[in-house]
């Protein structure tokens, strides 16, 4: 297996592994269990990569750029994740609130402070990806701020600050959202106007759903990790899909006909619609409505 097929297993593997510990209630032990999980999966990329090495420059390239960044990101995610939670007061909503804030300061603090490659990640800009990621051309590279000494034998800069970004764009979007709920402000009011939407129906066909969507590239122009529409998804309509690459194995040995039952069941229903809408419409009118 090639080290970009192996990274996007390991961080599929991963994601699904650490939404299992979500259920643990100790913090320091969902702490210590997810960055054993994920240590792990970049022990196995190391060891790949140094027994087989890249099989050219491009999935180097990917490697430095998405490979491994998506997988390194999620160890600077728990372990922030943890220290905000760890430091944050006990009572009063006040002091909570401004502690949250105070966090996003040090997020857009960071941005700012990496604003030419925070600004290559967001645009996802090529041109000079020879030099960000690939370990020949990021030994000349100097200047970055806050970037630790890596081991040039598993790393770039630029993989590091892609680590970083990625993590912290969740990061930002969580404490926002804290910070919401917090203050029980008009955001949080129309949030909650829509808590009693439930999922009332087979689990199994949300995961094919998401999978629709996630394949089509709907949202973010595709710029979406299939785990974060699934906890998306998994939280707007209140249902657990957890151990949705289990789900979906189920899916793929179907023996029925058809293998994406849901999806083609709505298309069937969303065609029938089409076609009995159309029924009392005078001929000589319906291309009014056809669009």
């Amino acid at each position: 297996m090639n080290l970009k097929k192996l990274s996007e297993k390991l961080y599929a593997q991963v994601s699904e592994q650490l939404e299992e510990t979500a259920s643990i209630e100790n913090s320091l032990e969902k702490f210590r269990s997810g960055l054993a999980l994920v240590q792990k999966a970049l022990a196995q990329l190391k060891i790949e990569l140094s027994n087989n090495g890249f099989a050219s420059q491009e999935e180097e390239i990917y490697f430095f750029k998405t490979g491994k960044p998506k997988i390194y990101s999620l160890l600077i995610l728990i372990t922030e994740r943890y220290a905000i939670e760890s430091s944050m007061p006990l009572l009063g909503k006040e002091k909570q609130v401004a502690h949250l804030e105070s966090q996003l300061y040090f997020i857009d603090r960071f941005f700012r402070q990496n604003e030419f490659i925070f600004q290559y990640y967001r645009l996802g800009a090529t041109d000079l990806d020879e030099r960000y990621f690939t370990r020949e051309g990021a030994s000349k590279l100097a200047g970055f701020a806050e970037v630790p000494d890596v081991d040039p034998s598993f790393s770039t800069v630029s993989d590091y600050l892609f680590s970083k970004f990625m993590a912290y764009e969740k990061l930002q979007q969580s404490i926002r959202q804290e910070i919401e709920m917090r203050k029980g402000g008009e955001d949080a009011v129309h949030k909650n106007a829509f808590k009693d939407l439930k999922w009332t129906g087979d689990a199994v066909n949300m995961v094919e759903l998401v999978y629709g969507v996630y394949e089509t590239g709907q949202v973010n122009g595709g710029k979406i990790s299939l785990s974060e529409l699934m906890e998306f998804f998994g939280q707007a309509f209140q249902v657990n899909i957890t151990g949705y690459f289990k789900r979906f194995a189920d899916i793929k040995r179907r023996k029925s006909m058809s293998k994406t039952r849901y999806l083609d069941e709505m298309q069937q229903l969303v065609s029938k619609r089409i076609e009995d809408s159309d029924a009392w419409i005078p001929e000589d009118q319906r291309s009014r409505y056809r669009f």
